[in-house]
């Protein structure tokens, strides 16, 4: 799994973007310790795999719900106001395909569904 390639995409589709968002729209819900949380989760998340000695499905899918469940809360930290329609998408490519690099096998075609709220 190349976790630079997922920091780099993190920060180009997610991180960059919603700091734009903010400058742009005055009271858009959300502040830059928000963006840092949100950013601070998903790294987390992706050095826990990364940190996976025999990924199997259980321990990656344990990573992927703690996320989705932390960012839900971030989520309605902030009056569901950060992760829109953009972000949502963004999120979920970085999760379920680095769920699939770290050795997910047979993903389903959302492997958030079960948890997410956003």
């Amino acid at each position: 799994m190349d976790i630079k390639a997922y920091k780099e995409q993190l920060k180009e589709t997610i991180i960059v973007p919603m700091k734009e968002y903010m400058k742009e729209v005055e009271d858009c819900g959300f502040s830059k310790k928000d963006i840092k949380k949100c950013e601070s989760l998903i790294l987390e998340y992706l050095t826990a795999l990364e940190k996976l000695q025999n990924p199997e499905n259980e321990s990656i899918m344990e990573q992927v719900e703690k996320l989705v469940l932390a960012l839900n809360q971030l989520n309605e930290d902030t009056d569901y106001c950060m992760i829109e329609t953009v972000e949502r998408e963004a999120i979920w490519e970085i999760i379920q395909t680095s769920a699939i690099a770290c050795g997910l096998t047979d993903p389903a075609d959302d492997i958030t569904e079960e948890w997410r709220e956003w």
